[in-house]
């Protein structure tokens, strides 16, 4: 199986978003882009089957590869999520990194369903479909991690997970402190307005940033999988600091959960799997 994936058009979408001025996001942009990029969006969908998983994706040092194009996407769907963080009420509070517009609520779903991605639908709370937003502190100390409410949805293309849901979460303190989940460095994320991200293009130039890979996690067969590009190379570098447990708890949940790991830990090689 073959992954090709063209880097330029997505590019080309975050540059034209980037220097946008209107309020119509999805008529004037996203909806046009997707009708005349549909090999672009063939390419996502292909890399969004489940066999594509176990196919590795090649450095290449000339060119840009499929999961840079991807983490070009990730920035999108950043920006376009972005009105639904709670808690961040001034626009001007939400513009870093971003030095663009923000868009309407809803111009997110609208440009992932134009993709052909289906809405997470998970009833029950799991990290690999939820990324915890606000917890609401139980009484009891042992209850588990549910659902409270939705802030925006999670979208998959096929098998692949390119956005999960914001949802706010009720749990006891054994599974989650609210002061460490809600504000705790997010992992594998560009841009969350309101809190610290942290991402492989940190500390990067404005032109090797760029050459960022996206996160692969799937979905198949009542299995998660967890950053599958990283079982296809030896670790360059595992956390010393972290044991076993708490690597997976960092990739599973991307933020700590009741002890912070700070936003300086090399967690990019870590992968996963586990049944639902």
């Amino acid at each position: 199986m073959s992954l090709r994936f063209r880097y330029d058009p997505w590019r080309a979408l975050y540059a034209e978003l980037l220097a946008y001025g209107g309020d119509a996001w999805t008529e004037d942009i996203l909806l046009p882009w997707s009708e005349a990029n549909r090999r672009s969006v063939a390419d996502l969908r292909r890399i969004g089957r489940a066999e594509a998983m176990n196919v590795a994706v090649p450095n290449d040092h000339d060119n840009y590869t499929p999961l840079q194009a991807l983490y070009v996407l990730n920035r999108v769907l950043d920006v376009l999520i972005a009105p639904a963080v709670p808690g961040v009420p001034e626009p001007a509070a939400r513009r870093s990194p971003w030095e663009g517009g923000i868009p309407g609520e809803g111009v997110y779903d609208a440009f992932c369903r134009a993709l052909g991605c289906v809405q997470v639908s998970e009833e029950r709370f799991h990290p690999f479909f939820h990324e915890i937003v606000r917890v609401e502190a139980a009484d009891d100390p042992a209850e588990p991690p549910s659902l409270v409410a939705e802030h925006w949805p999670g979208f998959l293309v096929g098998s692949l997970l390119l956005a999960r849901a914001g949802v706010t979460v009720r749990a006891g303190a054994r599974w989650l402190r609210p002061e460490v989940t809600e504000r705790s460095a997010l992992y594998w994320a560009w841009w969350r307005p309101g809190r610290v991200a942290v991402d492989e293009s940190r500390g990067w130039g404005p032109n090797s940033q760029w050459r960022t890979d996206f996160r692969r996690d799937y979905y198949a067969d009542g299995q998660v999988y967890y950053n599958v590009d990283a079982a296809f190379r030896a670790p360059r570098y595992v956390p010393p600091e972290l044991s076993v447990s708490a690597q997976r708890n960092l990739l599973r949940y991307r933020s700590g959960t009741v002890t912070d790991p700070g936003p300086e830990l090399w967690a990019w090689d870590i992968s996963h799997a586990e049944a639902l």
